[in-house]
């Protein structure tokens, strides 16, 4: 009795430590459709363009000084209808918001940019013209 014990606690004990966990990161282009988000700023202070990924982790994407644009690449699964931004190492993260706003207070004053998520839709570029305002950032697609 006491051996079939020790035997099942060992059992039960040891298993979360044989347990391998496998991570599978995607990686590239394929598969995926390419659009870009373009934003021109407008107004007379820098703004600062981000992104948040999965797990709620923000990726600045630059600054726009006044008159100039800032181009970002995004690519969607058009069968899943996910938006990924690609790192250094072509892994997919998943997009859950892109933002702009004034630099040093982009999410307080930030201006949130709809992105393509539906299903078997092919997503199209964007231009936009964005400059700041009291306590927001106003965007207006380009014409």
């Amino acid at each position: 009795m006491r051996i079939s014990w020790l035997f099942i606690s060992a059992v039960i004990f040891s298993s979360p430590l044989m347990a391998q966990e496998t991570l599978h990161v995607e990686r590239g282009t394929q598969g995926l459709d390419k659009f870009v988000i373009a934003v021109n700023n407008q107004g007379a202070q820098a703004l600062s363009c981000e992104v948040t990924t999965a797990h709620w982790y923000s990726v600045a994407l630059g600054d726009i000084a006044p008159g100039k644009t800032l181009d970002t690449a995004l690519w969607k699964n058009s069968r899943s209808g996910e938006v990924f931004i690609l790192n250094q190492q072509q892994d997919r993260m998943p997009v859950q918001r892109f933002w702009c706003g004034q630099h040093g207070a982009s999410w307080q004053t930030r201006y949130q940019f709809t992105l393509p998520d539906r299903r078997q839709q092919t997503p199209h570029s964007g231009q936009f013209t964005c400059r700041e305002a009291s306590n927001s950032t106003q965007c207006q697609p380009a014409t």
